[in-house]
């Protein structure tokens, strides 16, 4: 076993705050591996709550593990070391338990890397009395597990202050006195939000659609996702290290889930009803993070549409602190807030207009004309912020190379704009524009959308940047589409989309998806009916499928609708009333 790669972890171990070091064989083993390279994962406030409540738990014993960076990885397959554990340095296979959290469906295929490095059999079928429980949780398990199930022996679906530790510690109580298969159907049977996909047969049509899904006796029909009480736990950095994507900052979470219902956007959906942590909790964690770091990092699905976010930062400011923040909304952020943000040491602002044209906004529910983006972006460049980021996408539903093309020209007024605003001033430097390829995703209205052809998206992408080239104070950047391609392959597949990740694991993906029996375009491309069962239907969100079929018509006849409202609103389902 390399010395190399454990002094290596040791390195990163000694230089972090707040990490827990337990005498091995005490506590029910958990190994928590985020498949990711390290600072991704420690930027990751999911990952780091989910670490502290398992080891804040007395008979459990938490310790993570991560992707390899790309060094490392020829180290561990050079020596034949496997992968190993940050506290500790033991294989995954010594713990009881290896549980994967997982945010985006491009973080599958490390899944599989990690599994084959550490030794343990990919599938779920193959694996003996003596392995670890594969299981996984996450964003992106709860939005659709079934592209992981044929690896998964279990899913936790939910947020993990929600039930994270009683699922870990039925395992605990039970991993003994039960068979690895009675186990895990005890657990789908009684543990709330655990998925067992063994316990599961799924029927497909004649014309290769999902029937439906066949459970056990004793499993339910649909698995609850659960859902958390923000407020009554923090979601702050646990762990603080200076080699986090986010550097040594301290991150605050504001408040989970969005009211806005952008129709592309799955966050909006599936953490109904939007909760967010008021100033009174906040404020202690806001000192914390001061004392600790000087630096506190603001997160929500958008910060601006926080009641209280400019309070927010003042008192930041007042305690002496610096600031940073993720995405703004142009609607909710002026003047005033630009101008703390700045004080605070914020140079950039990101917002995502999503769509060149006010028509298709209306389409994605954004509720934004081009000339409140124009404001928030004088506004910003007369705040001192000197920089902006602008996210857009192409491949929308019903978007026209009209659409597309309304994308530069729409950069190029707000860079007039700001240059205008700033007039004897100090000159504005610079938008960045982020196009991405729009990727249909499950629990959006959107699912039932296809997705645009490979090469058609490469066609938009360049018209963007061709119509940008030589645009003074203007970088562009684009996704590939190929790799959306497999994104979208992942987020709404089934099962035998998991066989294809397994084939592509031993072969590559293109040969993978040559040789496999069901054409992928099958789940990339077509249009879904409006009766069609999804492999995401055996979860329940509380939405109900018709409020989603609603707001999908009225995208396509590009009416708006209002804002999540749970004090007055039954619309949706989740807080009540609404039927499929």
């Amino acid at each position: 076993m390399s010395r190399r790669l454990k002094a290596k972890l040791q390195e990163l171990l000694v230089q972090e705050e707040g990490a827990v070091v337990r005498e091995w064989g005490a506590r029910f083993p958990i190994a928590l591996v985020f498949p990711q390279i390290y600072p991704v994962a420690m930027g990751n406030l999911g990952f780091q709550a989910v670490y502290r409540l398992l080891n804040d738990t007395p008979d459990l014993h938490c310790e993570r593990a991560f992707l390899p960076d790309p060094l490392t990885l020829e180290e561990h397959q050079r020596t034949a070391t496997p992968i190993l554990t940050l506290e500790s340095k033991r294989p995954l296979r010594d713990f009881a338990v290896v549980a994967f959290s997982l945010s985006f469906e491009a973080d599958y295929p490390n899944v599989l890397k990690i599994l084959e490095l550490s030794h343990i059999p990919l599938r779920a079928a193959d694996r003996g009395p003596q392995a670890p429980l594969v299981v996984a949780g996450g964003v992106a398990a709860f939005l659709n597990p079934e592209p992981l199930a044929p690896v998964m022996d279990a899913f936790f679906l939910g947020e993990g202050e929600a039930g994270a530790v009683e699922f870990c510690r039925f395992l605990a109580v039970h991993r003994q006195e039960l068979s690895r298969q009675e186990l895990l159907l005890a657990l789908g049977r009684e543990v709330p939000g655990a998925y067992v996909p063994a316990g599961y047969t799924p029927i497909y049509g004649p014309d290769g659609t999902l029937a439906g899904m066949a459970p056990a006796p004793g499993l339910p029909p649909r698995v609850r996702v659960l859902h958390a009480d923000v407020a009554s736990r923090p979601c702050v950095s646990e762990i603080l290290t200076p080699f986090s994507e986010w550097g040594d900052m301290f991150l605050v979470e504001l408040g989970r889930g969005c009211p806005r219902g952008c129709r592309f956007c799955a966050a909006g959906f599936v953490y109904r009803p939007p909760r967010e942590r008021p100033l009174e909790v906040l404020l202690p964690e806001l000192e914390e993070g001061v004392a600790r770091k000087g630096k506190v990092g603001l997160l929500a699905a958008a910060v601006s549409d926080h009641p209280e976010i400019k309070e927010i930062c003042r008192r930041v400011l007042e305690l002496g602190g610096e600031l940073s923040i993720s995405s703004l909304r142009a609607d909710s952020a002026d003047a005033e807030l630009f101008g703390l943000l700045a004080r605070g040491g914020v140079r950039t602002v990101t917002l995502a207009p999503e769509a060149g044209s006010e028509r298709l906004r209306r389409v994605l529910n954004k509720h934004l004309p081009d000339e409140t983006l124009a404001q928030a972006v004088e506004a910003a460049a007369w705040a001192g912020l000197p920089q902006v980021r602008l996210y857009f996408m192409v491949g929308l539903p019903t978007e026209t190379l009209e659409d597309v093309r309304a994308i530069p020209r729409l950069v190029k007024y707000l860079r007039h704009r700001a240059v205008k605003a700033l007039k004897g001033r100090p000159p504005f430097r610079q938008i960045t524009l982020s196009l991405s390829s729009f990727v249909p995703k499950p629990w959006t209205p959107f699912q039932w959308a296809p997705m645009l052809p490979v090469a058609e998206l490469k066609r938009r992408l360049r018209l963007v940047r061709q119509e940008l080239a030589g645009v003074k104070e203007v970088r562009v950047h684009t996704d590939l589409p190929k790799w959306a391609y497999l994104q979208a392959l992942l987020a709404r597949g089934d099962r035998r989309v998991g066989e294809m990740l397994l084939a592509a694991h031993r072969v590559g993906w293109a040969r993978a998806l040559a040789e496999s029996p069901v054409n992928p375009d099958f789940f990339v491309y077509r249009q879904r009916g409006p009766a069609e069962v999804f492999p995401w239907d055996l979860l329940d969100h509380g939405i109900a499928k018709s409020y989603l079929w609603e707001e999908y018509q009225l995208a396509l006849a590009e009416k708006e609708s209002p804002p999540c409202r749970p004090e007055i609103c039954r619309r949706c389902g989740v807080c009540g009333e609404a039927q499929d």
